[in-house]
């Protein structure tokens, strides 16, 4: 059976405007002179010699007969450029903490008795928060919440250092590096979902707009 939605390759029309009977259906009249194809160009009859199929079909507006490849090549983009997103937001992540490591947490009660026992060799305070640096190792470290106002740590130390002048504990105090570090930290935490929110936005800004 012929499908009346194939496309001439010679006047571009479709087969039903070749075919008389079709015609006076759409019309509900006879068509004009006999001719090869029945349709008007500017008001002037086609110059169509006759009809050469050539393997189009006409479809609907927003068919998805004719778009159905193009969606899910869409769709396949917008899964790679997905996990790529997310991808990249782990590594930013993963490079993040591993540049700055976590310090092991230890209650107040026990940093005490490190400083007492003339284990630390430097405290740096921020915020609310004391590092404390070992004597055996530059590179052993521990944190500690401290209370706010701190009236205990900072006695510790000082305590320490008047019963050991040869041996103090130097008492740093640092202000903002420990606000940015956390800020720094939640930003990129929460950066792979920025992306991937961003990229969903856009996609659906394109799909309204075509």
């Amino acid at each position: 059976m012929l499908d009346s939605r194939a496309i001439c390759d010679t006047c571009g029309h479709t087969r039903d405007w070749h075919d008389r009977d079709t015609v006076r259906a759409r019309l509900r009249s006879d068509p004009p002179v006999e001719r090869p194809c029945y349709r008007e160009v500017g008001g002037a009859p086609c110059r169509c010699g006759g009809f050469r199929e050539s393997g189009t079909f006409a479809t609907p507006a927003g068919s998805q007969e004719k778009r159905g490849p193009e969606v899910r090549s869409r769709w396949l983009q917008n899964g790679i450029l997905t996990l790529l997103l997310v991808v990249m937001g782990v590594a930013l992540l993963y490079a993040y903490r591993s540049q700055t490591p976590s310090l092991p947490q230890v209650a107040l009660s026990q940093a005490l008795q490190d400083i007492g026992a003339g284990l630390v060799r430097a405290v740096t305070v921020t915020g609310n928060r004391a590092t404390l640096e070992f004597r055996d190792n530059p590179t052993h470290k521990e944190q500690t919440t401290l209370p706010e106002p701190d009236t205990v740590l900072a006695l510790a130390v000082s305590d320490y250092n008047t019963a050991h002048p040869s041996q103090p504990i130097e008492l740093r105090y640092e202000q903002g590096s420990q606000t940015v570090g956390v800020i720094g930290s939640i930003v990129l935490s929460l950066l792979p979902v920025f992306l991937i929110g961003g990229f969903f936005y856009y996609m659906m800004r394109m799909r309204r707009s075509s």
